[in-house]
């Protein structure tokens, strides 16, 4: 090896120390000056700076708090933006319950990708004076150390600031006007100021963020090779007035992936499955980083301005009633060991910090710690703690299952770190897995929200063709045993697509529109959070596809999907009492609408259901209402257009 020169030697040192100074002089300076400062002003310049706050001041509507900072780049090393500052804001409501909410470098603040604008994003959830005060520090890999006194004041530390919110605006789009979705004990999750929710959602394309239309979304060799996704279908969804963007790469603009999420809206599709980082996966053209190469630069340097499209795009989601089910690992192995191979390191961290602080405030989201999951429990346990530790707002944390088995389940059941399920299965056990899953997880003590994310065979999945079979197969399995279901596509070419491919959500229409028929009327007819399967208490029906199943609230009310209405039914009421009348109305699924004018009828004995008002051959759902009892309130739908200009 060649000797060094001395203008090497000297270009070392000057590299070594650089970092040094860059992040310890400002202290030093604050400390010397600090003196001269109060003398003039009675307080340090930055405790009396306040950020700019934008969006609308209106209970739950996403706030922005921005601040001027340190001016950095995106692709800067020394100081790095991401690992060598943390912003974290607490943000106090009028009842003096605090926030504390992790912050960003955000450039210019417009998705610029160098700039002196960090900022914080947040979504109040209470009427009246909010203040908030930013801790902004610096050193070595301090953004994903949980410390609080990790690296040392610097900039805007200590700036302060406050803002009013209005009153919940009832009439805002989608989720806007019920606030946050969460999990409250029960099997079901509720809006904090709206009702309980099923979910009814589209679990493919996982490669949903693979767009053409954002910045630096380039195929890496997938399996489907050169591909990213158009959503041509459905660029005339998209309305004027809705948000839009244009990649810098393609000259491809957003309102086609727009354009999707009304659709999906319109169609009251209330989720969507995606990974935000597939590289080593099957897709390999979703990543938030500045490129996808395999090395920590590249992995610790995130790209601002797809960031702020993806933004724009989750938080339109959230106007059309779209929640997200964000799920972080892909089950290939080089994807599930792409950041620390493998483990919770300095690129893991980050990477789950990026993400909560930049869309954290989504109200509605699910975080699943990895697709067919290959991580040991150990390892789930110490991601989810982490997440944990910066999630703010306390979304759903789940872990998907390799086909039909549940070792991770076993041992996990009961904690507190987990809420939901994400299954993937066999149709014709999906009942049984929905009633085993509330049984077991409310035995342990913590009742999971059971969410049936995968359906097989994965070559099939859900098709243009077989919705009318699936629903009879699973759709009302999964929705009268107390669960929630997304469709997997399958592995399909186009035009129909699938799994990495679809292009068009109108394939499915016929199994949106089924969901949608289910879940409009659990939501309208049904106190459904309150009920339980009691498929024993039906007889002496058809065993078409498995046979019948039973939603009820004993003695109150009772839901019945019968696949195969021909031969009736035998309803046990027997223990209820005589003198209790009850409702009866048939429920067509295929058209959602009631036929036949109601009967009245008894409880004491086992009632015979007769034979549906037309299509004894089909299939038809039979709705027993306590006659004293109240109605439910009826769910107003999720979707309500964004109002445009």
């Amino acid at each position: 090896m060649p000797a060094r020169t001395s203008s090497q030697n000297l270009d070392e040192h000057v590299r070594r120390y650089s970092r040094f100074a860059l992040l310890v002089l400002p202290v030093i300076l604050g400390v010397l000056l600090h003196p001269l400062f109060a003398s003039v002003v009675g307080s340090s310049p930055t405790a009396s700076a306040a950020g700019t706050v934008t969006g609308e001041l209106k209970k739950w509507h996403p706030i922005t708090v921005s601040f001027n900072g340190p001016a950095a780049s995106e692709r800067d090393d020394n100081p790095h933006p991401f690992l060598d500052y943390r912003l974290n804001v607490t943000f106090t409501g009028p009842d003096g319950k605090s926030y504390l909410v992790p912050g960003f470098f955000a450039g210019d603040g417009k998705g610029g990708s160098s700039g002196n604008v960090w900022q914080v994003r947040f979504a109040p959830d209470q009427v009246g004076e909010w203040s908030y005060t930013a801790s902004f520090r610096s050193g070595s890999n301090v953004a994903i150390d949980l410390n609080a006194e990790a690296g040392v004041p610097n900039s805007f530390d200590g700036a302060k600031g406050s803002f009013t919110i209005a009153a919940l605006d009832s009439s805002a789009p989608g989720f806007l006007r019920w606030g946050r979705l969460e999990y409250t004990g029960k099997h079901y999750l509720k809006f904090r100021d709206g009702p309980y929710w099923i979910k009814g959602g589209a679990d493919s394309p996982e490669n949903f963020m693979g767009y053409k239309g954002f910045d630096n979304t380039v195929d890496q060799g997938g399996i489907v090779k050169n591909f990213t996704h158009e959503y041509t279908p459905h660029v005339d969804d998209w309305n004027s007035g809705d948000p839009n963007f244009t990649s810098a790469d393609t000259g491809y603009d957003g309102r086609a992936i727009i354009g999707a999420l009304n659709y999906l809206g319109k169609q009251h599709v209330n989720s969507i499955y995606l990974l935000p980082m597939n590289l080593g996966g099957d897709g390999q053209e979703t990543y938030p980083f500045v490129g996808a190469a395999n090395n920590s630069f590249d992995k610790t340097h995130y790209d601002i301005s797809k960031l702020e499209q993806w933004n724009i795009v989750f938080e339109h989601a959230q106007r059309q009633g779209v929640a997200l089910h964000v799920v972080l690992a892909e089950t290939e192995q080089q994807n599930e060991n792409w950041l620390d191979n493998g483990n919770l390191g300095a690129e893991r961290k980050l990477f789950f910090r990026e993400l909560i602080a930049r869309f954290g405030y989504v109200l509605a989201l699910k975080w699943n710690l990895s697709e067919e999951n290959d991580y040991s429990v150990a390892k789930l346990r110490e991601f989810t703690d982490y997440i944990k530790a910066l999630d703010w707002a306390g979304h759903p944390i789940s872990v998907h299952t390799h086909p039909n088995n549940f070792s991770d389940y076993k041992e996990i059941v009961g904690e507190e770190r987990f809420t939901a399920t994400s299954i993937q299965y066999n149709p014709d056990k999906a009942n049984d897995y929905v009633e085993s899953w509330r049984t077991a997880s409310a035995e342990a003590g913590r009742p999971w929200v059971i969410d049936m994310d995968e359906n097989n065979p994965a070559g099939v999945g859900l098709t243009d063709s077989n919705a009318n079979e699936l629903r009879k197969r699973v759709l009302y399995d999964v929705y009268f045993s107390g669960g929630n279901i997304e469709w997997y596509g399958g592995y399909h070419d186009l035009p129909l697509g699938g799994d990495l491919r679809m292009e068009d959500f109108r394939t499915r229409e016929a199994m949106w529109t089924y969901m949608w028929y289910a879940r409009r009327f659990m939501q309208e007819n049904l106190p459904f959070w309150e009920m339980n399967p009691a498929d024993n208490l039906l007889s002496d029906e058809n065993n078409a596809f498995g046979g019948g199943q039973i939603f009820a609230a004993p003695g109150e009310v009772y839901a019945i999907y019968l696949p195969n209405a021909s031969a009736g039914g035998i309803l046990d009421l027997s223990t209820v009492a005589k003198t209790i009348e009850f409702t009866m109305r048939w429920y067509n699924p295929r058209s959602g609408e009631f036929v036949g004018n109601p009967t009245s009828v008894i409880g004491g004995s086992a009632l015979d259901l007769g034979k549906p008002p037309s299509d004894p051959n089909e299939d038809w759902v039979i709705l027993l209402n306590k006659e004293s009892a109240p109605e439910p309130e009826p769910v107003t739908p999720l979707y309500m257009p964004m109002v445009t200009s």
